[in-house]
């Protein structure tokens, strides 16, 4: 529906108030997806309205925002899913550098980049000390991101000319398709290959056109599938080894250290994407990774559907598990794929008990962080109840409560002893 994707946010979540009373919820089935792009990082949800719209619609009734670099969406994530009855929870993604496993060659969650390592700051609380020391931290990465963009976009306009086509991407032609100009390398090369379509409308001449540029020849199929597509032409021009490919500026990453630190400023938890598949190398000895993560401060894992194997999950969800480790699943759908938003993980029976408990962990969080300054961890990044296990099991406990808007209000005019006394802190 175009409206979910267009225009000003008032009129998208007015536009979700007439498709969700137009089309009411039978009832809570449960699904899980706590890890979602929207369009203020890269997607294939036009906003984060149409993000909710496509849960609730597909039967999700936990939900996870988690953009790159950016808590933009929150606001907008947070009305919608209150609109549509779900049970959100906000999260941050980016990316810290370990030397020591760089230089050892050795691969956290980056298939392609020894020693990157992408992290998620999962339940979101507050926003950054304005002009603080992370606000210009996390300013400094994305301006770093945007210069080497620029240069990309450069090289891509060199590169087409080379081939005989005469395209001229601008970066506002870049900037135009986020709501806020937080690009991606993916929004580059959406916008190389959309000024490759406005050469020809004749499928056959556009054949021809990509087939030229990426070297190979082309399937018809793939130039008619947006997203494969993108990921051809990114694949084939812009990664290791493309044409037009720029080496990553090294203000764009941070030290896993000063990144923990600053998801705590947030308010979050950190928490551990898994690669899945292929397993990596500091991906393989799970206790050795569990020792490691800790000693960093996070405290929790992520899992992604699609890319990690059912047999690879239940593996990870039962060492978590007995460890007292939250696992959050979650689709990404940070493509213009149009894949499922539950999965086969989210759905397993094996895994979905402690799936849910995880979703109901980082809710009790998000409460109790807000209602009583009492987050699952500490300002220092160390855990409020040090058995992970009984932290695990009360901030679940919270999060399953029946927490009403009017029943916030009520624990709202409590003092803070009687608010922990309600909500189970003793």
């Amino acid at each position: 529906m175009r409206t979910l994707g267009d225009g000003r946010i008032e009129n998208r979540l007015q536009a979700l108030v007439t498709l969700v009373t137009r089309n009411p919820k039978r009832n809570n089935s449960g699904g899980i997806n706590l890890h979602v792009h929207t369009n203020e990082s890269y997607s294939l949800f036009r906003s984060p309205t149409e993000a909710v719209w496509y849960a609730y619609s597909s039967g999700v009734e936990y939900f996870g925002i988690n953009d790159h670099y950016t808590i933009d969406g929150h606001p907008e994530f947070r009305d919608a899913c209150r609109i549509a009855d779900l049970k959100p929870a906000f999260s941050i993604e980016a990316v810290a550098m370990d030397p020591v496993s760089c230089r050892a060659n050795r691969r956290y969650n980056d298939p392609n980049n020894p020693g990157r390592c992408y992290l998620i700051g999962k339940g979101v609380t507050r926003n950054l000390n304005r002009n603080g020391e992370n606000e210009r931290l996390l300013l400094r990465m994305r301006n770093a991101i945007q210069r080497r963009n620029v240069e990309i976009v450069e090289r891509l306009n060199s590169y087409a000319e080379k081939k005989g086509y005469s395209i001229n991407i601008t970066y506002e032609d870049v900037r135009r398709l986020t709501p806020r100009g937080n690009a991606t390398e993916r929004h580059v090369v959406q916008a190389f290959c959309e000024k490759l379509d406005s050469l020809s409308e004749e499928e056959s001449m556009r054949l021809e056109i990509y087939s030229a540029v990426i070297g190979r020849d082309l399937s018809v199929e793939t130039l008619n599938d947006p997203a494969a597509l993108l990921t051809t032409v990114r694949a084939g021009l812009v990664k290791t080894g493309g044409a037009c490919y720029v080496e990553e500026d090294s203000e764009a990453f941070t030290s896993i250290e000063s990144l923990v630190g600053m998801y705590l400023e947030y308010g979050a938890i950190p928490s551990y994407p898994f690669m899945g598949g292929p397993v990596t190398e500091e991906e393989e000895d799970l206790d050795r990774l569990f020792k490691r993560v800790v000693s960093y401060g996070i405290y929790a894992f992520d899992v992604v559907e699609f890319r990690t194997p059912l047999d690879k999950a239940r593996e990870i969800v039962t060492f978590a598990q007995e460890r007292g480790f939250p696992v959050f699943i979650g689709t990404e759908h940070n493509t213009k794929r149009v894949d499922p938003i539950i999965g086969e993980i989210a759905k397993d029976s094996v895994l979905y008990g402690y799936l849910k408990r995880s979703a109901e962990f980082v809710i009790g969080h998000q409460v109790l962080s807000t209602l009583c300054d009492y987050g699952y961890v500490t300002e220092e990044g160390l855990p409020h109840i040090e058995n992970l296990r009984e932290g695990f099991a009360l901030f679940s406990e919270v999060g399953a409560m029946d927490l009403t808007p009017e029943r916030i209000e009520e624990i709202e005019m409590m003092d803070m002893t009687d608010r922990k006394k309600t909500l189970g802190i003793q």
